[in-house]
């Protein structure tokens, strides 16, 4: 297989270099990564910008930096880089990516990018600094994803393991995105600008969540897709006003 993997933490980041070298035991990686950290960028792409694309370094790993996105490194990897992808990994991310998290998720919009683009995607994330889980368990993790081919055009896997407190993790759960709600305190600076300081969180109590199963020590396994519409309210709204579509 030909494998892209690519971040939004940058492309120093642990997690990209970690996941990278575990891959080659499935094919021939290649990585495309910002220059520096882009977290939190959800799906941005820079249209009316002028992108770098550099070539690194070869070291049983093709490695590519740019200034773009993450959204832009799977779009440049696509374009520039002369083989075709097989699959995309997105990661490992320095953070967990749960719940609402994904909406801000520049390494989930990365993996999605490419299923856009008609390519498998898995993105995976792991709490603030909690890397001696994920040195522990991604070999099982990578085993577990190709052997059960968890991996598919139609949706992004979104993989997340458990929370900090956990250095061993009671196992898989294939769950649905929960609920995790940022209220956000703004402090003044002495410039006159506003710096977010804390966040009180409001994290979904529903046990059947990928928020709530991180909590417990489970790591989690998220399909999601594009389609953002919601057919009830869809149908509801058809119903209602009926009369205003008929000529």
């Amino acid at each position: 297989m030909n494998i892209l993997v690519v971040n939004d933490d940058g492309i120093e980041a642990k997690g990209i270099h970690l996941l990278a070298e575990k891959l080659k035991a499935y094919g021939t990686v290649y990585v495309c990564a910002p220059d520096q950290g882009r977290s939190a960028s959800s799906h941005c792409i820079l249209l009316h910008h002028s992108l770098s694309f550099e070539y690194v370094k070869e070291e049983g790993i093709f490695w590519y930096k740019t200034s773009g996105m993450p959204a832009d490194c799977v779009r440049l990897a696509f374009d520039l880089i002369p083989v075709q992808f097989d699959l995309v990994f997105s990661g490992i991310n320095n953070g967990l990516n749960v719940g609402t998290d994904i909406v801000y998720s520049g390494t989930v919009s990365a993996a999605r990018e490419a299923m856009l683009e008609g390519c498998p995607a898995i993105a995976i994330s792991t709490d603030f600094d909690s890397f001696l889980i994920v040195e522990e368990e991604i070999d099982s993790l990578l085993k577990f994803v190709f052997e059960k081919k968890l991996y598919s055009k139609h949706y992004v896997l979104n993989i997340n393991f458990p929370t900090h407190s956990f250095l061993k993790s009671k196992g898989y759960r294939f769950t649905k995105q929960g609920k995790k709600i940022y209220f956000s305190r703004f402090i003044q600076n002495e410039d006159g600008t506003y710096f977010n300081e804390d966040k009180e969180i409001y994290l979904d109590p529903d046990e059947d969540t990928d928020v709530c199963l991180s909590t417990q020590g489970f790591i989690t396994f998220v399909p999601l897709s594009v389609e953002q519409t919601n057919f009830d309210v869809l149908d509801e709204l058809i119903k209602s006003n009926k009369l205003d579509f008929m000529m």
